[in-house]
């Protein structure tokens, strides 16, 4: 498709796309640049594939569930339909466009295993987030993983649902795992095909394997040392025996210089739980080192700094609630500092401990409802611990304005939240995701009525921006 494609800019798809430079494509597709009027949208592209193959069946409805995924490290996709062109049935999908990719670098040098840890953290994170949603990416190699602006993303055109078939099966490429050639997908996948794109950023080549025998891949020789058992690990055969994402996130983890911490009781292991921490450990770092010092991903020399920050998209406006915030500064890591940032707890208890003792997270915060006996009986109950959504420094960047994320909870008798909702998602399901989980960790004194613990009711109003996140919280029963 790719030769005749190039002949086609300059004709319309759909009756509302113009095909616009010509920017590549395969036998199977092509993709052009073109015009879509979205906010915080600085460049767009639009990808077609002839509709009538095998591989695009169901394709359509795939890109309508990526499309709303919503992750300040996945490309968004914004529109997408089948019409015919050029007398033939084709699907197009249009998406936000980066220029630059992890392969233009690798054409040139390896990376630095800073620079790949700086990249492995972001790309970990939305791999965690896709999977926490049921999909498997099915397409992580070096051209997928790239920059727009200041902001690293790896591509969404690709996903699947976890156990669905590829429709593509026998036609695995030299990223895929073993499994692929049968059409199986799953989120072992793409550890293996993460860890074969980290073997080639940092050697230029590419593990050495065999599809028909079951030896296990043989990594380069000039692979650092630092990354020798990571790569071994999700390199398995066997996608059972492959490490997740949140074991790499894990051993980063591990790997990464030591910071204080502060600790919240009961706080969850589980995958779910863990899924983030990479953002908060290398957010810093990754823009530090890719695109404020390296720049590896930059075409042009003249193009705006990091620390200008990127846009994902404007955030929508919503009202907030007349109360006193209870504002809480976001732990930064100093400028003057040449360290980078170290690990942070997944979800940051807003009461700091005292610096000569263990962390105090059962005490009332200020800006908490006070307890006062009302004429009817009824003791308000009051805000013991408040707990801060997860919203790494580099997510936070991509806001323009203010997110205001509304989470109504209910409180048992003990004071502990059973049920947590969103009353008002705002305009991101990133950020109104994270608010519900740290809604969900949130401890109060009981109300009482008559002397006696009674179950209550509260909203907590979150606003998010790039510089702080304030909480609103207001008792609304009894």
């Amino acid at each position: 498709m790719a030769e005749a494609a190039k002949k086609w800019v300059g004709q319309v798809v759909d009756g509302k796309f113009r095909l616009g430079e010509f920017v590549g494509g395969n036998e199977r597709s092509a993709v052009f640049l073109t015009d879509y009027a979205a906010p915080g949208v600085r460049k767009t592209a639009i990808k077609l594939l002839a509709a009538d193959s095998p591989e695009t069946a169901g394709l359509l409805a795939r890109w309508r569930h990526a499309a709303e995924l919503s992750h300040p490290h996945l490309i968004r996709l914004l529109d997408m339909g089948r019409c015919d062109f050029n007398d033939t049935p084709i699907l197009y999908v249009v998406m936000e466009y980066a220029d630059e990719n992890l392969s233009l670098v690798l054409a040139r040098r390896p990376l630095g295993p800073a620079e790949a840890r700086a990249i492995l953290g972001p790309v970990v994170d939305a791999l965690a987030y896709i999977h926490s949603k049921g999909f498997v990416h099915t397409r992580i190699k070096p051209t997928n993983i790239m920059a727009e602006e200041d902001l690293l993303k790896i591509s969404s055109d690709g996903l699947c649902r976890i156990g669905e078939s590829t429709g593509n099966p026998g036609q695995a490429g030299a990223y895929d795992p073993p499994e692929a050639a049968g059409g199986r997908i799953s989120p072992a996948g793409d550890v293996w095909s993460l860890s074969m794109t980290l073997a080639e950023a940092l050697t230029q080549r590419l593990p050495s394997w065999d599809r028909t025998n079951q030896a296990e891949p043989a990594l380069p020789s000039t692979m650092p040392a630092e990354f020798l058992d990571l790569a071994r690990h999700c390199l398995r055969r066997d996608p059972q025996l492959r490490w997740s994402v949140a074991d790499i996130a894990a051993r980063l983890h591990t790997n990464a210089p030591a910071a204080q911490k502060q600790i919240i009781p009961n706080a969850p292991t589980s995958f779910r739980g863990q899924r983030y921490i990479v953002a908060a450990i290398l957010g810093v770092l990754a823009l530090a080192v890719i695109f404020a010092g390296v720049r590896f991903f930059r075409r042009h020399a003249q193009r705006k700094s990091a620390t200008s920050g990127a846009v994902e998209r404007p955030l929508v406006h919503a009202s907030a609630e007349p109360t006193t915030p209870a504002k809480v500064e976001p732990k930064v890591t100093p400028k003057a500092t040449n360290k980078p940032a170290g690990p942070a707890p997944d979800l940051a208890v807003t009461k700091p401990a005292p610096r000569s003792a263990a962390p105090v997270v059962a005490q009332a915060l200020p800006g908490a409802a006070v307890v006062t006996p009302g004429s009817n009986g009824v003791v308000r109950g009051k805000v013991i611990q408040q707990v801060l959504p997860n919203a790494p420094q580099t997510a936070r960047n991509t806001i323009r304005g203010t997110v205001r994320v509304g989470v109504k909870v209910r409180v048992d008798e003990s004071g502990s939240v059973t049920e947590a909702t969103l009353e008002s998602p705002g305009p991101s399901q990133y950020f109104a995701d994270r608010a519900l989980q740290a809604a969900r960790l949130w401890k109060f004194t009981p109300a009482k009525m008559d002397g006696r613990n009674v179950p209550s009711e509260w909203l907590i109003r979150f606003e998010i921006d790039p510089a702080m996140i304030n909480m609103y919280p207001v008792e609304t029963a009894p």
